[in-house]
């Protein structure tokens, strides 16, 4: 198995680290909204300087543990498939409000399918599959993702980039100047503000899918 740098979810940029209180959230600030076309929104980012980075499928499988409840803690565990790159990412309690700030631990592994058995073998349970074809563009230091989700639809994701040391200063004040600059961007996008959601994609697919029995 391959270790690799903290970084970003979906993107591939590293991760800075943001004091908060009296321990340090290394992680994403990020909001998104369903969208009726995600080919019309990508014209409109490439007509307002947006540039296009790539273009991939990807497969998140998420776990669950009897002895540890992720959902009541606000925490994920997900494997991730995008090409032939595997990612195993951590996902911490939100902070924050009006945009999703949470800590984000992530390391690159050489094996989807050893790795989930690994997981397996250390009482970790299969509990969901969320497969998306994903547009990643950057406009003025914001990364945005145009998502085509099997089951939910087509949605857009902006997420705010960090340069060297940002995550050093400014804690909670500096992420609440994160999520500005994502409303803003969400602006020029012509998104509207009520429209934005902090639900994730495992969250909006387990509330369509209340009735259905998770993965075993």
């Amino acid at each position: 198995m391959q270790t690799g740098k903290l970084h970003f979810a979906g993107a591939v940029r590293v991760c800075q680290s943001q004091q908060i209180g009296d321990r340090t959230l290394t992680g994403e600030v990020e909001v998104k909204a369903r969208v009726e076309s995600r080919e019309e929104l990508a014209r409109k980012i490439e007509r307002i300087g947006g540039k296009f980075v790539r273009e991939v499928v990807q497969e998140d499988l998420y776990f669950t543990h009897p002895c540890r409840d992720l959902k009541e803690r606000d925490e994920a565990l997900r494997l991730r498939r995008g090409g032939k790159n595997y990612t195993l990412t951590f996902k911490g309690r939100r902070v924050g409000k009006g945009a999703k700030m949470r800590e984000e631990l992530e390391v690159r592994v050489g094996d989807f399918d050893e790795t989930a058995t690994l997981l397996e073998r250390l009482g970790f349970e299969k509990a969901f599959i969320i497969k998306k074809r994903r547009k990643e563009f950057v406009l003025d230091g914001v990364t945005i993702a145009l998502d085509s989700v099997e089951g939910l639809g087509e949605f857009v994701e902006i997420e705010v980039m960090t340069t060297a040391g940002e995550g050093r200063r400014g804690g909670l004040q500096r992420m609440e100047s994160f999520k500005n600059r994502l409303f803003s961007m969400a602006d020029r996008l012509g998104i509207p503000r009520e429209r934005l959601t902090t639900e994730s994609y495992l969250e909006l697919l387990a509330s369509k899918n209340s009735s259905s029995k998770p993965l075993r």
